[in-house]
């Protein structure tokens, strides 16, 4: 019985490097993902070709919403709705939110929408949008663009909370971008 004991704690010995990494491997699939921008829909915050590392959270009107600035990813289904891959989007509208667009100017609840991506002419104008319970408003930071995939599309419009797969914290690749997301 000693000799299977001795055995079996060699064997933990001489793996315990693949046992972790096993373990580690397991834990980051578990609520980290990586993502890869195509497009640049979201320049020059996140470019064309940039691998982001998103945290997988889910949003509700139960469970919580994003934070105002948030940058998202959509769950593959829900964005090949609208575009061959996972779109990635700013929150600029939370719940109880109205949002228009005026004269080429982002609005929010009556006030000019101050961050990432609002120092362009966001296109046509848009009637007020009133947020409900369980949806946010998300635009790209590219906004200039006339046939952008975002809520200002018609085919798109609020998306709903339970549609977000995450929230992407740091841009990984290239080297020379590695770091947090502007908010």
């Amino acid at each position: 019985m000693a000799n299977f004991e001795q055995r079996r704690q060699s064997w933990k010995q001489r793996n315990r490097i693949y046992i972790y990494a096993a373990v580690i491997a397991l834990v980051m699939t578990m609520f980290v993902a990586p993502e890869v921008m195509e497009g640049d829909s979201m320049e020059p915050v996140i470019s064309d070709g940039d691998v982001t590392v998103l945290s997988k959270e889910s949003y509700s009107a139960k469970r919580g919403r994003p934070d105002l600035g948030d940058v998202v990813v959509l769950e593959k289904p829900y964005s090949q709705q609208f575009a061959e891959d996972n779109l990635i989007l700013r929150v600029v509208g939370i719940p109880g939110d109205e949002i228009s667009i005026d004269r080429g100017k982002l609005y929010r609840n009556g006030k000019e929408y101050e961050g990432p991506g609002s120092d362009g002419h966001m296109g046509q104008d848009m009637d007020p949008v009133s947020v409900d319970k369980d949806s946010v408003f998300l635009l790209c930071d590219n906004r200039e663009e006339e046939d952008s995939i975002d809520s200002r599309n018609e085919k798109m419009g609020l998306v709903p909370m339970k549609e977000i797969r995450g929230k992407v914290r740091i841009i990984v690749w290239p080297f020379d971008r590695l770091g947090g997301i502007d908010k």
